[in-house]
């Protein structure tokens, strides 16, 4: 099949099951990808056993709704088919997703509404941030082609930038709460909630609310990143 970015003979000499999960566990933003393409990857189960093969990376979108393991990437068909209650997370190439129960800010059924979805790990630390995509109501539309005198012709492109994607952030901390970063409650008083949730580093917590610059709303990673290099030089393992 097509982009496949490893050999099937290299992937052959790697066990397909193991009890630890491997490889970076975090998003690596920086590559890029060819969407709707299989890339080597794993999944780890609800045992917490890591399951080793090929992935389909389809898009920021649709990752987020289920994915398509293949043990054999030469297969056409693939081998299971994981939902979100199914995993504990996976990775596929670049990017690695985990499994959360949230209502995500826009919802295509109402099914979608308080249960769980694979969500895409951006920051791992003591303070982790997630990322979940979505298309405003005007893009889907743009993609949908209709056309009335000719229906078999309609159809919908599933070629769309994930560039012009609408994002929303979410954070777990090191208490295990998992946050909406970008409720309208955390937006309003971004000084007081962010702080209150880094508040046992004082020092950076000051910061943010004396609104110093570079410790805003957009500085969020920054912001998290700042607060992990601290929490692990005082709580060391």
């Amino acid at each position: 099949m097509k982009h496949l970015l490893i050999s099937c003979a290299l992937l052959l000499i790697l066990p397909l099951t193991s009890t630890a999960q491997e490889g970076s566990a975090v998003t690596d933003t920086t590559v890029q990808v060819h969407l709707w393409s299989l890339y080597p990857g794993y999944v780890v189960t609800g045992s917490n056993d890591t399951l080793r093969g090929h992935l389909l990376l389809k898009n920021l979108v649709n990752n987020q709704d289920k994915v398509l393991f293949y043990r054999n990437p030469d297969d056409e068909k693939y081998t299971e088919k994981y939902k979100p209650k199914d995993l504990k997370a996976y990775k596929v190439g670049p990017r690695y997703y985990e499994s959360f129960k949230f209502k995500p800010p826009v919802t295509y059924s109402a099914n979608d509404a308080r249960t769980y979805h694979f969500i895409l790990k951006i920051i791992d630390g003591p303070f982790s941030l997630y990322r979940w995509y979505y298309e405003t109501v005007e893009q889907s539309k743009a993609r949908v082609k209709i056309d009335q005198d000719h229906p078999l012709s309609s159809h919908i492109d599933l070629s769309f930038s994930e560039k012009d994607l609408e994002h929303e952030n979410y954070g777990l901390t090191p208490r295990g709460e998992f946050i909406d970063l970008g409720s309208l409650k955390m937006l309003t008083g971004f000084k007081k909630n962010m702080s209150k949730l880094v508040q046992d580093d004082t020092e950076l917590a000051q910061k943010i609310r004396n609104k110093e610059k570079g410790y805003g709303y957009y500085d969020l990673e920054k912001i998290i990143r700042e607060y992990n290099d601290w929490y692990r030089k005082n709580h060391p393992e």
